[in-house]
C-alpha cells in the first residue's frame, strides 16, 4: 500500500466528497477583462468568471503585460472584483497568475470571494532572481472564502452517469487547486494558501464567509494591506506587537489576540514587559517579553528606527524563530531581520477600526460625550510603593472622532489644584502629555503606566 504524507491529503478526500458543490449551473455573463485605469493594475477584471474568461485574459495580457523586467514581473498586476463562478475556469486563471508572475490586488470598494479568493492567494512576483507574493488587499475592499457549493436554477433530477462525470471533474479541479495552494512561498518555508485558512474555507458555507478583516488574519496569511493609516503608537507597543506577532503569524491565528492593554499590571521597570535598552543614534532597542513566556523561553529583541522594525528572539512554546533566534544588542545587527511594519499593529485591529469600510459601522456605538464633569477617585502608585489616593474631579470627553481615530480625553483635578490629563489618539495613549500603557485593574476604571516615570495612574468613575 502506497502512502502518501501529505499535509492536505485529508482535506482532499473531504472536498473529494463535496466536489459536485463547485460545479455550477445555468448560463452567465462572462468577467470583463480589460486595461485598467488605475495606477495600481495593469488589467482589472469584474465580473462572474465562466468558461472563455481564461483565453480574454491571455489575449490581453499578452500585448499589456511587459514580463519581467530585469529584476521581476512585479509590475504585471491585475485588480480583481468578482463573486468568483465557474472553477475550472478560476483554476486556469490561478495557474496563470502563479506561473507567469502576476500580481493580484482587491482595490478600495472591490469584492473578491469564492474562486476569486483563491486566484488572489496566487498573485506573485517572478524573476530570475528575485521572487516574492505579490497580493495586495485595501482595507476598504472585501475578501472573503467559503465551501463552494452547488447551485442550480431550478429543481432538476441528475443522472447518476452525470454525477460520476461531475465528481471526477471536480475532484480533478481540487487536486489543481490543492498543488497552487501548496506551491511553496518564495524563499520560505510557507505555502501560498496556508493549511489553516484552507480550514476556515470549509467551515463557511454560502453567505457565511471567512472574511480577511483584521490585521492579524492579513498577517497570518501573507497579504499586504493597502490604506493603511499612517502609525500613531509608541515605540514601545509597535514593538511589543512586532515580537507577539512574527512569532505567532508562523504558528496560526490566536484563540484572542495580545492587546497592549491587558499587560500585567508593572510596579518596576524589571517587571515591565517592554524594556527600553539602549538608545543610539535615533534607534531605540526594546526588550520583549512574549505572553508565551513562563515554562519556556519566549522573548524578542526588537529595534524601532522611525516606521522600520528590525528584531531578533525565539519562542520555545511553538520552536519558532525571528531572524536567528535569541540575541543581544551585542549581536542583533548579526542576529536581526528587518519586520514587516503590519506587525507592529495590534493584531486583532479590524479594517473598520483602520479606516475601511469593509464592514457596515456598527451603529450601536456609544455616543460621544463631550465636557461632563464627575466626580471621581484618583490614585498614584510609585514604584517604590508609595500610594496617594485622593478624591478628584474628571472632566469626560470620550468617543469622538477625529481624523477617523477615536479619541478620548479624561482631565483629573486633584483637591492641591494640580490636574493629571490622560489622552487617548486613536492608538496611542498619554498622561500629561507623556507616552503610557493602558492595563486594566478590577478596583478602578482604567489604569495606565507612565512609560517614562516609571508611575501608575489609575482613576475610577
Amino acid at each position: 500500500m502506497v502512502r502518501v504524507h501529505n499535509s492536505w491529503s485529508r482535506q482532499l478526500v473531504l472536498m473529494a466528497v463535496i466536489g459536485i458543490a463547485f460545479l455550477q449551473v445555468g448560463a452567465a455573463v462572462g468577467a470583463e477583462v480589460r486595461k485598467s485605469n488605475k495606477e495600481i493594475c495593469v488589467l482589472s477584471l469584474e465580473g462572474e468568471i465562466v468558461p472563455g474568461d481564461f483565453s480574454r485574459l491571455v489575449e490581453i495580457a499578452a500585448t499589456e503585460f511587459l514580463g519581467v523586467d530585469g529584476e521581476s514581473s512585479a509590475r504585471d498586476t491585475i485588480c480583481l472584483n468578482s463573486p468568483g463562478g465557474n472553477v475550472s475556469e478560476g483554476v486556469k486563471l490561478a495557474e496563470f497568475f502563479y506561473k507567469n508572475g502576476v500580481g493580484t490586488v482587491i482595490d478600495e470598494g472591490a469584492e473578491c470571494y469564492s474562486m476569486c479568493a483563491i486566484m488572489f492567494m496566487m498573485g506573485i512576483a517572478q524573476g530570475s532572481e528575485v521572487t516574492f507574493v505579490n497580493r495586495k488587499l485595501h482595507i476598504a475592499g472585501k475578501l472573503g472564502f467559503h465551501r463552494p457549493f452547488l447551485a442550480l436554477e431550478e429543481e432538476s433530477l441528475i443522472s447518476t452517469k452525470a454525477l460520476a462525470v461531475a465528481h471526477d471533474v471536480a475532484l480533478e479541479d481540487m487536486s489543481k487547486i490543492m498543488l497552487l495552494a501548496n506551491n511553496l512561498v518564495p524563499w520560505s518555508n510557507s505555502t501560498m494558501m496556508r493549511p489553516d485558512l484552507i480550514q476556515e474555507m470549509l467551515r463557511h458555507i454560502g453567505n457565511d464567509l471567512f472574511y480577511i478583516d483584521t490585521v492579524e488574519k492579513a498577517g497570518r496569511f501573507e497579504i499586504e494591506l493597502i490604506g493603511l493609516p499612517e502609525q500613531s503608537t509608541s515605540p514601545e507597543e509597535r514593538a511589543y506587537y512586532a515580537c507577539e506577532n512574527s512569532f505567532h503569524w508562523q504558528v496560526g491565528l490566536m484563540n484572542e489576540p495580545v492587546d497592549v492593554r491587558k499587560f500585567t499590571k508593572p510596579v518596576t521597570q524589571d517587571e515591565s514587559v517592554v524594556k527600553l535598552l539602549k538608545t543610539s543614534d535615533g534607534t531605540r532597542y526594546y526588550s520583549v517579553t512574549s505572553s508565551d513566556a513562563g515554562y519556556s523561553e519566549a522573548g524578542c529583541v526588537i529595534a524601532v528606527t522611525g516606521e522600520r522594525l528590525q528584531g531578533c528572539g525565539y519562542n520555545g512554546m511553538y520552536n519558532v524563530l525571528l531572524g536567528q533566534g535569541a540575541c543581544t544588542v551585542a549581536d542583533f545587527e548579526e542576529r536581526s531581520w528587518g519586520i514587516n511594519q503590519l506587525a507592529s499593529y495590534r493584531p486583532g485591529l479590524t479594517f473598520e477600526e483602520l479606516g475601511g469600510v469593509a464592514h457596515s459601522p456598527d451603529t450601536s456605538s456609544p455616543q460621544s460625550v463631550i465636557g461632563a464633569k464627575v466626580p471621581a477617585t484618583c490614585a498614584i502608585f510609585g514604584q517604590t510603593g508609595e500610594t496617594e489616593i485622593e478624591p478628584c474631579e474628571a472632566t469626560l470627553t470620550v468617543n469622538v472622532i477625529i481624523n477617523n481615530r477615536r479619541s478620548d480625553r479624561y482631565e483629573f483635578l486633584w483637591p492641591t489644584g494640580n490636574k493629571t490629563i490622560l489622552a487617548r489618539d486613536g492608538e496611542l495613549f498619554t498622561i500629561n502629555g507623556k507616552p503610557s500603557i493602558p492595563y486594566n485593574d478590577d478596583r478602578y476604571t482604567l489604569c495606565a503606566l507612565n512609560s517614562e516615570t516609571r508611575n501608575r495612574f489609575c482613576f475610577k468613575l
